[in-house]
């Protein structure tokens, strides 16, 4: 099986909906929840962040590895 992820602007969602009625798919909502004590620490990091200790987004993707179970 086979899966796609698709952003759909909302003015075309309508139409994209009935286009895809005659095919088996699945609606997949992401709600991500974010405790108030997880809202203090994001807040403190931010206050306390320097611009210095960034890391631009290529070089960070780069730093990334994906593990495979042995």
């Amino acid at each position: 099986m086979t899966k796609i992820t698709l952003n759909i602007p909302d003015n075309e969602l309508a139409f994209f909906m009935k286009l895809i009625e005659k095919f088996n798919y699945e609606t997949v909502v992401n709600d991500v929840t974010v405790s108030e004590e997880m809202k203090v620490v994001l807040d403190e990091r931010r206050a306390t962040s320097k611009k210095e200790n960034f890391v631009p987004w290529e070089e960070a993707k780069k730093q990334i590895r994906l593990k495979t179970n042995k």
